[in-house]
């Protein structure tokens, strides 16, 4: 049960970060557009690294998906240690996607994108089955994934992930 609950899906830490800081002179309102960044296209930049993402979980490929993190970004799973750095992330992610019968897929619920466009929240839902032992299990959970533009891409900085499943004590 504790490495079905490894294998839950993707997210974050930073949600401080995505919120706009104000800066003294700075009275740019949310629907001033004509000031403010593209969050529209920033927004749908995110989103395909995200089909990216479970196209790379589809393929089994860690290698391919700690990519999509920031060097210095973290993992974090529920009940395992945090995995930082990108060889630390392709690590937990090659052993999720070795459980038998695994399969991942995740949809953003919420992407806000900070006024400064350099940093982006993604909210959302997962569905994971396993079959670890022959039998096959399901579980849903929710995911915050913390996006940071690093030389004009998007890259996961922080991932955090959980079940919705009660817990089974320990």
């Amino acid at each position: 049960m504790a490495k079905t609950l490894l294998l839950l899906s993707v997210t974050a830490l930073l949600l401080p970060a995505c919120q706009a800081g104000e800066k003294p002179g700075n009275n740019v309102s949310e629907g001033n557009t004509a000031a403010a960044v593209n969050t529209g296209g920033d927004e749908q930049a995110i989103r395909g690294q995200v089909d990216r993402w479970l196209q790379l979980v589809k393929a089994k490929d860690a290698a391919g998906i700690a990519a999509l993190y920031a060097e210095d970004g973290a993992v974090m799973p529920p009940n395992a240690p945090i995995g930082k750095g990108r060889t630390a992330i392709q690590q937990t992610w090659a052993s999720m996607m070795q459980t038998p019968g695994f399969d991942l897929t995740f949809v953003p619920e919420q992407i806000i994108v900070s006024s400064s466009g350099d940093m982006a929240l993604d909210r959302g839902t997962y569905k994971l089955a396993v079959a670890p032992n022959g039998t096959a299990m399901t579980d849903t959970g929710k995911y915050v994934v913390v996006w940071r533009k690093i030389d004009g891409e998007w890259k996961a900085a922080a991932d955090i992930f959980n079940s919705d499943l009660p817990a089974s004590g320990g």
